[in-house]
C-alpha cells in the first residue's frame, strides 16, 4: 500500500476505530489534533498516533454521543425522582453542569453519562431549577391568559405591556403583578391573581370537580381567560388534540368560599354518590344540550352553513363546529360573539367551546386553500429517507404546477425505491442535481405554508439533501413551519391511524392526490354532514 495523501474525517474515524462524532468531539476536547497537512487532512503520523490513543479517547468521550433534552430529562428524572422538563436540562447546561456534546436534526445533545449518573452537585442544582420554575409558573401566566385577564386581544396586550415597560420572562410567560396592573388593579395580590384550570380550581377550593361545576353553573364565578392545552390519548402514534381550558382567579375562588349561604364544610366532606347541596343554587335554565342544539339550528338557518355539535364526555364539554364560506366567514371571533350574546347558552359559557379537532382541521384546510395560503410538496427518493430523485410543488389555491422535475441524486437508486416509484438511473442521468433544483423550490414556496402528505418525510429528505450539497433549506428547514395533510386527515377522520395516500408514488401525482384530500378536509366529514342534514330536516 502506497503512502496515503492524508486522512479526511471519515477516513480518520474508520482508521482509528472511532465514530465520526468522536473525532469531532475529540478535536473540541483537545484529544484529536487539528489536521496537520496543508490540504486540511490529517497526516499518516497523526492518524497512527490517534489510533494508538483510541482507548484513551473513548474513555474520555464515552461510546455514545449524547441524548436530546427530552431523553436527558427522562434519565435524570429516573435518577433523582424530580419532575423534570427539557427546559430544566437547558438550565443545567447554562450552569455548566452538563455538557452539550453535539447536534442531531437541529436538537442539542447532552452528555449521556451525566444524565445516567448525576452527581450530588447536579441533583442539588436540578432541585433548585425545578423550585424556581414552579415558583415562576405560580407567579406568571401565558400571553393568551394575560390578554384575557385584561380584556384585550393578544396584540393589544403586547402593545399595552410594551408601553408599560412590562416584558415576558422564561417560557414566554408574563408576571402576574404586571398583568394585574394592566387590568386596572392598583395593588395586585400575586397569590390572588394566580389563574387555575377547573381541576386546579376544585383542588384550591377543597371540593370535588363536580361541586366546582355547580359553582360555575350557579353563576358565582366566571373564567377570566382561557388557554390551549394538548391532551394525549391512545397508545398508538401519540395521538393528541388541543382543547381550550378556562382559567379562574384564585382570589375569585376565595371570594366564593365566603358565600354565607353555603355550608362549605359539608360540601368538602361529601362522599361518592352523595347528592351535592350546591345543586339547589343552579338556575333552572334550559338543559345544556337543548341550548346547544337550539343555537346550532339558529346558526345553520341564519347563515346557511353546515353546522354540527359534539359532546366530549371525558372533558364534559360541548363543541360547536361549522364549515366557513370560501371567504372564511363567519370567523371564530364572529361565532364567539354570537355565543356570548345567546341567553340560552349563558349559563353554560364555561362548558361550550368552538371547534374540536375536526372543526379545527376544517378551518385549517380552508386557510390553506386561500390564495397565498399553502403549497403542496412531494419528493421521491433514491432510497428510504434518501436523496431526492424527483420533486413537485403545486399551488393549493389554484392547483397550478409550480415545479415538477426529476433530480439526479448522484447515487444509484436502490431496488426497493425503484419498486415503489419506478424512477431509474437512466431517467435521471441528465436531470439537474439537488443544488440546481433547490433554489427553484425555495422560490416557488416562499411566503406560503409548505404542506406535504407525510411532512416528516419530505421535510427531512429536503433538509438532509440540502446539507449534503452545502446549501440551506431556508424557510423549508423548520419542521414547525410545515403542515401535514396526513395528520390533519387522521383528525378529520377521527381515527388514530395514518391513512395511505394512494397517489401512485410519483411526485406530481402524489401532490395532486394530496390536494384532493386537502379539499375534502375543508368540508364537514360525511358523518357530520349527515348529522347536520338530519337536524335541519
Amino acid at each position: 500500500m502506497g503512502k496515503q495523501k492524508g486522512f479526511g474525517p471519515v477516513q480518520l474515524a474508520d482508521y482509528a476505530g472511532l465514530a465520526r462524532w468522536q473525532v469531532d468531539r475529540g478535536m473540541v476536547k483537545g484529544l484529536v489534533p487539528k489536521p496537520g497537512l496543508p490540504s486540511g487532512r490529517w497526516s499518516d503520523e497523526q492518524a497512527n498516533d490517534i489510533a494508538a490513543r483510541r482507548g484513551q479517547i473513548v474513555e474520555v468521550l464515552g461510546d455514545r454521543q449524547g441524548y436530546g433534552a427530552k431523553r436527558t430529562a427522562e434519565l435524570l428524572r429516573e435518577a433523582t425522582g424530580l419532575e423534570l422538563w427539557s427546559a430544566d436540562v437547558e438550565q443545567l447546561a447554562a450552569r455548566g453542569l452538563i455538557e452539550e456534546t453535539g447536534e442531531w436534526k437541529d436538537y442539542t445533545l447532552y452528555d449521556p453519562r451525566v444524565a445516567a449518573e448525576p452527581s450530588a452537585e447536579v441533583a442539588e442544582a436540578l432541585r433548585e431549577i425545578v423550585e424556581q420554575r414552579l415558583a415562576w409558573y405560580q407567579s406568571s401566566a401565558t400571553r393568551e391568559a394575560a390578554a384575557g385577564r385584561c380584556g384585550m386581544s393578544e396584540l393589544e396586550f403586547e402593545n399595552a405591556a410594551r408601553a408599560a415597560g412590562l416584558k415576558p420572562g422564561q417560557f414566554g410567560r408574563w408576571p402576574l403583578d404586571g398583568i394585574e396592573r394592566l387590568a386596572g388593579v392598583k395593588e395586585p395580590d400575586v397569590a390572588a391573581a394566580r389563574m387555575l384550570g377547573p381541576d386546579e380550581a376544585a383542588d384550591h377550593m377543597g371540593v370535588r370537580r363536580r361541586e366546582f361545576d355547580y359553582v360555575v353553573a350557579a353563576g358565582w364565578i366566571s373564567p377570566v381567560s382561557q388557554i390551549k392545552r394538548t391532551v394525549w390519548s391512545g397508545e398508538r402514534r401519540g395521538y393528541h388534540k388541543t382543547v381550550d381550558v378556562p382559567l379562574y382567579r384564585a382570589g375569585d375562588l376565595d371570594a366564593v368560599l365566603r358565600i354565607e349561604d353555603v355550608d362549605w364544610d359539608t360540601v368538602r366532606t361529601l362522599k361518592p354518590r352523595q347528592p351535592s347541596p350546591l345543586r339547589k343554587f343552579v338556575s333552572q335554565a334550559p338543559k345544556r344540550a337543548e341550548a346547544v342544539h337550539a343555537f346550532v339550528e339558529r346558526l345553520r338557518a341564519d347563515h346557511g352553513l353546515v353546522v354540527w355539535s359534539r359532546y366530549a364526555n371525558l372533558s364534559n364539554r360541548w363543541f360547536i363546529n361549522w364549515v366557513p364560506r370560501e371567504d372564511g366567514t363567519p370567523a371564530v371571533e364572529d361565532v364567539t360573539a354570537l355565543v356570548a350574546a345567546d341567553p340560552g347558552l349563558a349559563p353554560y359559557a364555561g362548558t361550550v367551546r368552538l371547534l374540536d379537532s375536526v372543526g379545527e382541521t376544517v378551518h385549517w384546510a380552508r386557510r390553506m386553500l386561500q390564495p397565498g395560503g399553502g403549497v403542496l410538496i412531494d419528493t421521491e427518493t433514491h432510497a428510504l429517507w434518501g436523496r431526492v430523485m424527483e420533486v413537485a410543488a403545486i399551488d393549493c389555491a389554484t392547483g397550478e404546477v409550480l415545479l415538477e422535475t426529476l433530480v439526479n441524486p448522484q447515487s444509484p437508486v436502490t431496488d426497493g425505491a425503484f419498486d415503489v416509484h419506478g424512477i431509474s438511473d437512466e431517467m435521471v442521468a441528465d436531470a439537474p442535481t439537488w443544488d440546481q433544483v433547490l433554489p427553484d423550490l425555495l422560490r416557488v414556496t416562499a411566503g406560503r405554508t409548505p404542506l406535504a402528505y407525510n411532512a416528516d418525510y419530505d421535510w427531512e429528505v429536503i433538509v438532509k439533501d440540502s446539507r449534503r450539497v452545502g446549501l440551506s433549506a431556508e424557510h423549508l428547514a423548520k419542521r414547525k413551519g410545515w403542515g401535514c395533510v396526513m395528520e390533519e386527515r387522521s383528525s378529520w377522520e377521527d381515527c388514530y391511524d395514518f391513512l395511505p395516500l394512494g397517489g401512485g408514488h410519483r411526485a406530481l401525482g402524489d401532490v395532486q392526490c394530496a390536494l384532493d384530500v386537502l379539499r375534502d378536509l375543508a368540508t364537514a366529514p360525511p358523518w357530520a354532514r349527515a348529522r347536520s342534514q338530519k337536524v335541519s330536516a
